[in-house]
């Protein structure tokens, strides 16, 4: 008994060995290097470089090389679970060798995790241009230069988000009316701006510092955060909240810097979750704006020839006067995917005039 007991554990033990190298990718590679050491390096670069391929489309890779770079050539070790080295060639001013290598490609790996990010922000989200506006006060004073906005922009980069609105761009609209109208909730506002701007989400919000305690030398300031993400053609608010920071220095201006940047940082972090998860969700909100019809019979045989499109999930009308109706679809695809389907409709004739992320505009011809 005590031996069968023995092996089974014996086995079991094994097997934990063996599960997490069979969730790896194996790949045979070469490397190339002034030593050996530079060459070992520059084949597990290699080998992640050909994993990641099997992991991503080459556009996606393209149009994020900075970001795929930074985590290969910087943290390549990190990605690779073992390697053995097969042959070495030395020769003078160089040293060769080839390398077969086992890369993490299980779905909690940090290389996954990263590039699964990437193709969703490029696929479910199609690379948006994103601002962030964030007024910031001390007591109630402006801050010139706000730091939880910029801690949040940090924390958008990092997630690879690539086309965020240069600061620059709009430091001098930062504490005008328009965008206190905005954060108030001016539907038309935010939809003008963001247009203005050629924005497909726009993160706006307002954060506060105070002084809170004096100890010991030392200043205590504490701050709150809040902030909306609008989709920039539909004016619809995808997520919101209040986040708080604390920071605490000898000078108060650089205590109240350090609370905004913690609020900040935890915004940033959590506008990352949620544009992460309205990308992942399969069933995407797609508006749909019809002008030139003439009556609600045409309404009604538009909502169900739209039933019927391969991919619509579900139908509603939200609006019809004027000759315009404005329907939201909830849908699987991409827009153009529907703009095409929408041109073939067969008891409705339907000029497509604009595509947006989220949006059709189109005219009913008769």
């Amino acid at each position: 008994m005590q031996r069968f007991i023995l092996i089974i554990t014996m086995a079991l033990l094994g097997l934990s060995a063996v599960i997490p190298l069979a969730l790896a990718r194996e790949v045979t590679v070469q490397g190339y290097g002034l030593s050996r050491e530079e060459a070992v390096t520059d084949a597990l670069r290699n080998a992640v470089e050909q994993a990641v391929g099997t992991l991503v489309d080459s556009q996606t890779l393209i149009q994020n090389a900075e970001v795929v770079q930074d985590e290969i050539y910087t943290k390549s070790r990190g990605f690779v679970q073992d390697w053995t080295i097969i042959s070495e060639q030395s020769q003078p001013g160089q040293t060769v060798v080839t390398a077969r290598v086992q890369v993490d490609t299980q779905p909690s790996s940090r290389l996954t995790g990263q590039l699964q990010r990437l193709k969703l922000i490029e696929q479910g989200l199609r690379d948006p241009r994103i601002g962030v506006i964030i007024p910031e006060y001390h007591l109630s004073a402006r801050i010139p230069d706000p730091a939880g906005e910029t801690a949040m922009i940090k924390k958008l980069l990092a997630a690879g988000f690539s086309r965020l609105v240069d600061i620059g761009q709009i430091q001098n609209i930062r504490y005008t009316n328009t965008v206190k109208a905005i954060i108030q909730g001016n539907r038309d506002e935010a939809l003008a701006f963001a247009s203005s701007q050629g924005l497909d989400y726009l993160i706006v919000g307002e954060a506060f510092s105070t002084r809170s305690s004096f100890q010991y030398g030392l200043i205590s300031c504490g701050a709150r955060l809040e902030a909306k993400i609008i989709k920039a053609d539909t004016g619809e608010v995808i997520a919101t909240n209040g986040l708080y920071g604390t920071g605490v220095h000898s000078s108060e201006f650089i205590a109240a810097k350090l609370a905004l940047t913690e609020a900040g940082e935890k915004m940033g972090d959590y506008m990352v979750q949620r544009l992460m998860a309205f990308a992942g969700n399969p069933e995407k909100g797609v508006q749909l704006v019809v002008r030139g019809v003439t009556s609600y019979a045409k309404v009604s045989l538009l909502e169900n020839e739209l039933k019927q499109v391969r991919g619509v999930k579900n139908v509603y009308v939200r609006s019809y006067g004027g000759g315009i109706v404005t329907i939201d679809i909830n849908y699987t695809y991409a827009p153009k995917n529907l703009a095409n389907e929408l041109e073939r409709l067969s008891g409705i004739t339907l000029n497509i005039t604009d595509i947006t992320s989220s949006g059709i505009q189109s005219v009913m011809k008769y």
